[in-house]
């Protein structure tokens, strides 16, 4: 390439380079988010349907970044409810109706507090209130429940209901009843005694991984795409050049159907 043309297309192909560059980069971002989605569906797989263990036998296990290799695993525990000190969660949309989550907290043999989610309450037409909370009485209960992480705390001041399932802000609201479990929270799986009226049970967390590899494979086409382009561009502005300067034939322009019809007419 000469120096007058490094000159004319050199800041344009920096452009593509740093293009495809961002293109690379979004793609691995990609690749990665579906890299951490099948490892939590594997996680899913495994841990979902497995033969629940009991809650003493558990060796509840921490990553650095808060997750757990033990989530959704089942386990049976058992305890008394603490029906006055239930609380809702707000903003849970299920098929795409509003409602709320239901917690119970769950006092232990050895007196602390465990979190139980019991299940889904539809909101009615004034969305801040649910159709009904059915609550369980505080007889001794047997329990399967699935455990989950804590969520983060996005709450904005205190209200009756909660934004998020945050054990911390639950272990606050219920210290006047013990020591609140804040590593990690049940989802009901079942429970004796039964009620006639509970909760609608959560369905299982979707298997899906989306649209992550697809996006990937589009980014990597765009960057090749922009390259195309670039080449594309300095081949036919040099062929014009060479044209121009008598230094290449002309190319012959193929005749369109219009051209023929013209010519037609003419005759």
């Amino acid at each position: 390439m000469k120096q007058s043309a490094i000159r004319r297309w050199g800041p344009w192909l920096a452009l593509v380079v740093v293009f495809a560059l961002a293109t690379s980069a979004l793609s691995w971002w990609q690749f990665s988010r579906r890299a951490e989605r099948v490892e939590r569906i594997d996680q899913i797989v495994s841990n979902y349907d497995a033969a629940p263990t009991p809650y003493s036998e558990l060796s509840w296990l921490t990553n650095a970044d808060g997750s757990s290799p033990l989530e959704w695993l089942p386990v049976e525990i058992s305890g008394n409810y603490l029906p006055e000190s239930a609380l809702l969660v707000r903003n849970r949309p299920l098929s795409g109706q509003p409602g709320f989550l239901q917690l119970v907290p769950l006092l232990l043999d050895d007196g602390r507090i465990f979190i139980v989610e019991r299940g889904w309450i539809a909101a009615s037409s004034d969305i801040s209130l649910p159709v009904s909370n059915p609550l369980p009485g505080a007889a001794p209960s047997q329990l399967v429940v699935r455990l989950r992480v804590g969520e983060p705390d996005v709450s904005r001041g205190e209200a009756e209901t909660l934004a998020s399932i945050n054990l911390e802000e639950l272990a606050l609201r219920l210290a006047t009843f013990g020591e609140v479990i804040t590593e990690h929270y049940g989802r009901l799986a079942s429970e004796s005694p039964e009620y006639a009226e509970t909760p609608l049970a959560m369905p299982k967390p979707s298997l899906s991984e989306g649209n992550h590899l697809s996006y990937a494979i589009q980014w990597i086409i765009f960057g090749v795409m922009a390259f195309i382009a670039f080449f594309w561009a300095y081949r036919n502005d040099r062929r014009v050049r060479l044209e121009a300067q008598g230094l290449l034939e002309p190319k012959t322009k193929k005749p369109t159907q219009a051209d023929r019809d013209a010519e037609f007419e003419d005759a």
